[in-house]
């Protein structure tokens, strides 16, 4: 048991991967119209790749009925704070393949924990428990060019540049590239599943 796990109040939903100041869980149905909520916000869907798209509550509703359970294939988590438990963003792998790829996406919801380093760190967690529990080779994700600040945070934790799509991002008339970028497993240092390193000397 973790020092955090002392502190933290019994009905409070078990944390499956924790990094410094968030976790990653299991998705609740309460959780629902969070995210609805999140994805009406066009910023925020603008950032996580799709300009112009919302949500309504039945489409996340039918999103979590589709990906709420761990498949071979893919994984969502809830983002959640540490030290109060509130859920802060989603992230998850999905489109696993034979050859251990996948491709990675992340979102800090909550307006008021964007710019804080949050979105970096539950990004590091799911690599991390990509390369550890799913034993991938690699990690992609896909990035719309306007999007510095995820493009930074993924450089920040050692993604590659794979490639371009040029100019098939339209927004306002201007066009941008998709910008792929990949982290293979031995360019990640996994330090927040370390504690799991000894399990088969159990």
């Amino acid at each position: 048991m973790s020092p955090t796990d002392v502190d933290r109040p019994k009905d409070r939903r078990p944390i499956l991967l924790e990094g410094r100041t968030v976790g990653l869980a299991l998705m609740r149905k309460e959780d629902i119209p969070a995210i609805a909520n999140w994805n009406q916000d066009l910023e925020f869907t603008a950032r996580m790749g799709t300009p112009g798209e919302a949500h309504s509550l039945e489409m996340r509703q039918e999103a979590y009925d589709r990906n709420s359970r761990m498949r071979a294939d893919s994984v969502e988590f809830a983002v959640l704070l540490l030290s109060t438990g509130q859920l802060i963003g989603f992230g998850g792998l999905f489109d696993v393949t034979r050859a251990m790829a996948a491709t990675l996406f992340v979102g800090i919801g909550e307006r008021d924990h964007w710019g804080k380093g949050l979105g970096t760190e539950a990004t590091r967690l799911i690599c991390e428990y990509g390369f550890f529990f799913r034993s991938l080779h690699s990690i992609k994700v896909e990035v719309n060019g306007y999007n510095r600040r995820a493009i930074s945070v993924y450089e920040c934790l050692g993604f590659k540049l794979v490639g371009r799509l040029r100019d098939v991002i339209v927004i306002n008339g201007n066009r941008y590239d998709q910008v792929i970028m990949d982290l293979l497993r031995h360019e990640l240092k996994l330090e927040h599943v370390a504690r799991f390193q000894n399990l088969d000397s159990i």
